[in-house]
């Protein structure tokens, strides 16, 4: 097969495939923002990814409580979202992840395992102990293998 059929081939599987978009939710204004905003940026036929990390960024989990604690409210939090959300979420496919693992870890493992083109995260202020730390936001623009999108606190939900 010619170098052109293939990439010919390449962009129609890719065109059939739809665009992906990786979320980090946590329940936060900014993470519904976030959710709200990549729902509205895709076709139905174009998959959002929702992802739950269900251990902090620069801690250990929590000893009061388990994998399996950590999972339901997860669970959760993902089936209050969908109580809540508006059309847009509802009228795209999506799949939601949880992943025992920090935020980072688990939106840059699902960008790669789903063939995202972004990670899209929501802003929310943080104190000077998170600034000095860094953010799961910062650390995502250092180390993401995909474009990331920061969705601001004056964005409009829909």
């Amino acid at each position: 097969m010619s170098t052109a059929a293939r990439q010919t081939r390449s962009a129609s599987e890719e065109e059939r495939r739809g665009r992906c978009l990786v979320v980090g939710y946590d329940r936060g204004e900014g993470s519904r923002r976030a959710v709200s905003w990549a729902a509205s940026q895709l076709a139905p036929d174009d998959k959002l990814v929702l992802v739950h990390a269900c251990r902090p960024l620069h801690a250990p989990p929590s000893p009061l409580s388990s994998e399996h604690e950590r999972h339901a409210l997860g669970k959760a939090l993902f089936d209050e979202l969908l109580l809540e959300g508006g059309d847009a979420l509802l009228e795209t496919t999506f799949h939601t992840e949880l992943a025992d693992a920090d935020p980072v870890s688990a939106l840059t493992r699902a960008a790669l395992e789903h063939g995202a083109e972004a990670i899209v995260v929501g802003h929310e202020p943080h104190s000077r102990l998170h600034t000095a730390v860094g953010t799961v936001t910062g650390t995502l623009l250092e180390q993401a293998p995909v474009p990331v999108t920061v969705v601001p606190r004056s964005a409009l939900t829909t």
